[in-house]
């Protein structure tokens, strides 16, 4: 499958984004543990476990902490406690905070939770759609239990990978960024999958994108508790993502940077799956995923 992600960075390492410089990295990372732990602090005070997962959960265990070149934190929770977080946000972080989120009070512009740390701005080459603000901010993906039945498994993973598709398209159809387009256009995959996307897009668009990242959200979930887990709004989707359930929990913590924070139970048995059993060993330059900032003020 093409991955927007995939072509973007290797249009950004072909010279045609500006990296962040090595004091806007330091101080854009500064900002992310002083929100990690104030967040991790409201939610272990309600009970809530925030655990990190993706490249932080690498970044914690090749290098205790930020992954030098990385520029942003990734965090789980499971559904209850993804839930709770809704329902306390405004009453604990709502002064210093933003939260977007399918299925919520608040605006929705994605399909898992962004926490946007407010006076500061982040405004990136692929763009945030009006519905999300241009800041500084903390992705916590939803975990939901998958059925154990593994074609049950394969139906409800395809619907909701469709859904999300159909989303993303949707997105991207209404709200347009030519800068975007041009980055993408840089390379035959970008193009072909920038061209796919706007015709679904069109196709799809009777919906506003808030409205299919709601459905995508209720998608996933699965009420009865079985074996697995799944981040279906990961790196790898649904069907990419699950896991059993005692990959997770009971979490344990590990140290990031100057803090302690929730960690799945088994780590090396995530990392192996999402990144290779070579996890441990640094990507070549050209190889290492980045965002794409235009703009940044702390």
């Amino acid at each position: 499958m093409l991955s927007k992600k995939k072509i973007l960075n290797e249009v950004a390492n072909s010279g045609f984004v500006r990296p962040l410089s090595d004091d806007e990295r330091k101080k854009l990372k500064k900002t992310l543990l002083s929100m990690t732990a104030e967040i991790d602090m409201v939610c272990r005070k309600y009970g809530i476990r925030m655990f990190l997962v993706g490249g932080s959960l690498l970044g914690a265990i090749r290098h205790a902490g930020f992954i030098p070149w990385d520029d942003d934190v990734d965090f789980g929770m499971i559904r209850e406690d993804y839930t709770k977080f809704i329902s306390i946000f405004e009453q604990e972080l709502g002064e210093h905070y933003y939260l977007r989120c399918p299925n919520s009070p608040f605006p929705n512009g994605n399909r898992f939770m962004q926490i946007f740390k407010k006076g500061t701005v982040l405004e990136t080459a692929d763009g945030n759609t009006p519905l999300q603000p241009n800041c500084v901010q903390i992705d916590v993906f939803p975990y939901d239990a998958v059925p154990n039945n593994r074609i049950h498994q394969i139906i409800k993973g395809i619907w909701c990978n469709g859904l999300m598709i159909i989303a993303s398209s949707v997105t991207d159809y209404t709200y347009p960024n030519e800068e975007y387009k041009r980055m993408m256009h840089k390379t035959f995959d970008g193009w072909l999958l920038d061209t796919a996307m706007t015709i679904v897009g069109f196709l799809f668009s009777w919906w506003s994108p808030a409205k299919w990242f709601d459905k995508v959200d209720r998608a996933i979930q699965y009420k009865k508790q079985t074996g697995f887990l799944t981040s279906a709004t990961g790196r790898k989707h649904y069907l990419g993502e699950i896991f059993s359930t005692d990959v997770f929990l009971p979490l344990q913590e590990i140290k990031f940077e100057n803090l302690m924070l929730y960690a799945p139970a088994k780590p090396d048995v995530y990392l192996k799956h999402n990144y290779g059993d070579d996890y441990m060993t640094l990507p070549p330059d050209g190889k290492r995923e980045s965002h794409f900032v235009k703009r940044l003020e702390l």
